[in-house]
């Protein structure tokens, strides 16, 4: 049996099953099994009941593949407060054993101060010896920091293609089917560099290797003209959405939910046009289109889509397409987005804090920041630094020094974003007695999740 064919036919937990009792001894089963672990949807879609109760309890017993396993999909779904301590033990536990990929993510909890504090030192050394055994997410992080920036360092989309034809070029030779991440990598800095078209062989190659995330890339492909580098859908992108619910996969349901958003701006703006009476069939037709936008996003989420989060907090906030404006339910969905490092959900999180639209202690506002500053949002590592400076996060002082003041502080440091970010700036150090202070700047990143 290749094993591999069923994780890029979906087969997750026969996947599971067929290989876990011959880790040790079978080297195709091994990378198979691992390769399912390399990303959150895969690893969000194992079944709950069977499949990963089973994990968990070979992961009680010791066994180093139950445990990283078990660790990645507790980091990854992060439903419980004790989560991030839970993953980090048998993730420890894991790496004890010697097994590369554990050794890779317990680097991840000292890089993102998981638990306690960030050590980028240790993160590295751990990172490093995981590279060394041959890690496949050690390799996914170094290039995925590459592709995307890392620690506040540009992308280097040029870099990002060198690694991965390496990674290429060494499975081949070594004789085993290529990891697709390295296909979907490459496609993203080709796009980078020369447009999502030029991309679309190798979306296509990671996806048929099982690479989830390529779908919703591949959608936008064809529904993206270059010439006039407009959105422009075509037949295929409409085709590639249905294929992608049937499948099913989280950015098809979250691309149809933002398609909806337009087809729901039409109607309501053909009906202001026309000085439609506003009746039951107008009303009935906008909650139509209200509701579907509702249950794609929520099966995007399900599905381990945060972008779909983050549009679900926007729209609850705004009291857009239909929903009522509901701060406490934005709120939770802005909340699960942060599970899932989305640093423009703790963005979003912390300015309904600072403009007082839902009241939390500043011991949870400061955290908020603390944690968008470990993944890269420069507006919460200012906020983060002139904590430190009001005498706050006092228990993270070491890390702020060493890690985030120096950004704050040099010459070229800017926010940059098409807001006035000086604003940003002002309104952070100013009294918070002020009885009119300035409102933070508004920006509900819909565009950027779109884009």
């Amino acid at each position: 049996m290749k094993y591999l064919d069923l994780l890029y036919e979906g087969r997750y937990d026969e996947l599971v099953r067929e290989t876990f009792p011959i880790l040790e001894t079978d080297k195709d089963a091994e990378r198979a099994f691992l390769r399912l672990f390399l990303q959150k949807q895969t690893t969000m879609l194992l079944n709950e009941h069977t499949t990963r109760h089973d994990l968990f309890n070979a992961a009680e017993k010791g066994n180093k593949y139950a445990q990283y396993a078990i660790a990645r999909r507790i980091y990854f779904e992060n439903e419980i407060e004790e989560a991030p301590w839970i993953s980090r033990r048998n993730m420890k536990a894991a790496a004890e054993q010697g097994l590369p990929d554990a050794i890779a993510g317990l680097a991840m909890t000292y890089e993102y101060g998981d638990i306690g504090g960030v050590d980028r030192k240790e993160a590295d050394r751990l990172m490093e010896q995981a590279r060394s055994l041959g890690s496949e997410l050690a390799y996914r992080c170094e290039i995925k920091d590459w592709c995307f920036g890392h620690r506040f360092i540009a992308p280097n989309p040029r870099h990002v293609i060198e690694l991965c034809n390496a990674r290429i070029a060494a499975d081949e030779a070594a004789g085993i089917d290529v990891n697709g991440l390295w296909y979907y990598y490459r496609a993203c800095a080709v796009e980078a560099l020369e447009g999502r078209t030029k991309a679309v062989e190798d979306y296509k190659r990671s996806l048929d290797l099982g690479v989830l995330n390529a779908y919703a890339d591949l959608i936008l492909a064809f529904g993206y003209d270059e010439k006039t580098s407009s959105f422009k859908p075509s037949p295929e992108y409409f085709e590639y959405i249905r294929q992608g619910m049937a499948a099913p996969y989280g950015g098809a349901f979250y691309l149809h939910a933002v398609e909806l958003t337009y087809q729901y701006d039409s109607m309501e703006e053909s009906f202001k046009n026309r000085d439609v009476e506003l009746s039951a069939p107008y009303f009935d037709l906008l909650s139509k289109c209200h509701d579907t936008i509702h249950r794609q996003l929520s099966n995007a989420a399900r599905l381990g889509d945060v972008a779909a989060w983050e549009l679900l907090g926007d729209m609850y906030h705004d009291g857009s397409y239909g929903f009522d404006k509901h701060k406490k339910k934005a709120m939770v969905c802005y909340e699960e987005g942060i599970k899932q490092d989305s640093a423009s959900c703790m963005e979003k999180l912390w300015k309904m804090m600072h403009k007082h639209e839902i009241d939390k202690p500043i011991d949870f506002v400061d955290q908020v920041a603390l944690w968008g500053a470990r993944h890269e949002s420069k507006s919460l590592l200012a906020e983060v630094v002139i904590a430190k400076q009001e005498g706050r996060l006092s228990e993270f002082a070491d890390e702020i020094e060493k890690y985030y003041e120096p950004i704050f502080d040099a010459p070229e440091f800017t926010l940059d974003n098409d807001e006035d970010w000086q604003n940003t700036i002002d309104d952070l150090l100013a009294d918070p007695n002020d009885p009119n202070p300035d409102d933070f700047p508004d920006d509900d990143g819909r565009f950027d999740a779109w884009a």
